[in-house]
């Protein structure tokens, strides 16, 4: 054999014991697209959330018997997904959003039939928000609150309430209580 075929041989070889040794056979690359959990288009996740949305749990080897266990079809959202929906509206309504296609058309936030879908204009004049005064809180099992200064471009400060509600891929915004 040549000298280059026993280097292969020998990388080879190491790379499947690295692989072995660190469990590289488990990961994101290595699982079928399948049993991969996929982001919808517009969620959250897609954008930097950081909570976990449930999905369903395959079962291991030593579980053969038991079938895989489902989620609630309603992920739990927390306060600080609240807080991130308000941020990226805000942000997107001051013309800063956080990702430059964080777009009302492509990833939207707010609630189809809802009080804000038919009266938009319902900030009109905002050109800023205090981010680091925001407060959430939970309102039921499906909803939250979010309290935020505004300050329009008269330079009048007031704060607005969004009320949100679960939706299957986040928080979407239902109404601006001033």
């Amino acid at each position: 054999m040549t000298r280059l075929g026993i280097r292969v041989l020998n990388v080879l070889s190491a790379v499947a014991v690295c692989a072995m040794a660190v469990g590289c056979t488990e990961s994101p690359h290595t699982v079928p697209a399948t049993t991969r959990p996929q982001s919808p288009v517009g969620s959250l996740d897609t954008l930097g959330t950081t909570s976990e949305v449930p999905t369903t749990v395959a079962a291991t080897p030593s579980q053969t018997t038991v079938a895989p266990q489902s989620s609630s079809a309603q992920p739990a959202f927390t306060e600080d997904d609240a807080r991130y929906t308000v941020r990226r509206y805000l942000s997107r309504w001051t013309g800063q959003p956080l990702q430059p296609d964080d777009t009302e058309g492509r990833y939207p936030l707010v609630c189809t039939n809802s009080v804000l879908a038919n009266n938009p204009g319902k900030l009109t004049g905002t050109v800023s928000f205090a981010n680091d005064r925001m407060t959430a809180r939970r309102t039921g099992d499906n909803g939250a609150e979010v309290t935020v200064p505004v300050t329009n471009s008269a330079t009048v400060t007031q704060v607005v309430t969004f009320t949100l509600r679960a939706a299957a891929q986040g928080y979407c915004i239902e109404d601006i209580i001033n």
